[in-house]
């Protein structure tokens, strides 16, 4: 949300034919100056990463004092529009933010905003470790001592979230679980990268330069043909790692240089 021209970016992409979602992830911290103009271009979702509600944490973690800029683009967004389509994401890791839990999902209250807990994930340049890494069960298991009456939630067709909701919440709860039970089987996604390489698993090492293809003067055809024999070549699960210890050892972008 840094570049000026953003609604006008997202009235383009809003216009191509077949677009019918149109989601943006940010750190929230500008949002609020631009989240009407963006939902009146057609921006349809947002996501905003988010990993502690403490001031001094969120300063110390981001380096900035920025929590209450968040907070406020939070209501700038319900208020835009975005009711039921924001998305609050937040990655859990031991000794940083493991106790906030119940704090996150009081925000879905009155709110009708989802919170999505997210389990740590391995990238170059995160330094990810066992001792950190927080799975699914324990926040489970964590949230029901604070909410008894946490139930269980269906899931769309091809979701990455297992979804709950607190009775009585306006907003939903849910958990990203990409490392204790991942959701391989069920994945339709692939990334196009900022510098125009497509992936079609978040730990896979392999990409595809649509960029250079696109410079060289490449027909859709070709382009169409191209994806498709990348996506035959999708491995079955986790990128062709065993495991989280897998992925932690082998050479991938860092998250920055992925998107999402």
């Amino acid at each position: 949300t840094v570049r000026r021209d953003l609604p006008e970016v997202v009235a383009r992409l809003a216009a191509l034919p077949g677009v019918e979602l149109l989601g943006l992830t940010t750190n929230g911290i500008t949002l609020h100056r631009d989240a009407a103009a963006l939902r009146a271009a057609g921006l349809t979702h947002v996501n905003v990463s988010l990993d502690t509600l403490r001031r001094e944490k969120f300063r110390r973690v981001t380096r900035r004092d920025g929590l209450g800029h968040v907070l406020r683009s939070l209501g700038a967004a319900l208020d835009a529009g975005f009711g039921g389509r924001l998305k609050v994401n937040c990655v859990v890791m031991r000794g940083t933010n493991e106790g906030e839990l119940a704090d996150f999902v009081a925000l879905t209250r009155d709110r009708p905003l989802d919170v999505r807990f997210i389990e740590w994930m391995p990238f170059d340049s995160n330094q990810w470790n066992t001792r950190e890494f927080v799975p699914y069960a324990e926040m489970l298991d964590g949230l029901r001592e604070a909410y008894p009456d946490l139930q269980r939630e269906g899931d769309g067709p091809n979701d990455t979230s297992k979804w709950w909701r607190v009775p009585g919440h306006a907003g939903r709860v849910a958990f990203i679980t990409s490392m204790s039970e991942h959701f391989c089987g069920s994945c339709n996604r692939v990334r196009v990268t900022a510098d125009g390489n497509l992936k079609t698993c978040l730990f896979g090492n392999e990409e595809l330069s649509l960029r250079d293809h696109l410079r060289a003067g490449a027909a859709d055809w070709q382009l169409a043909h191209l994806v498709s024999r990348m996506v035959d070549r999708k491995q079955f699960a986790l990128g062709g790692h065993g495991d989280m210890h897998g992925i932690a050892a082998s050479d991938n972008r860092p998250m920055v240089l992925i998107g999402g």
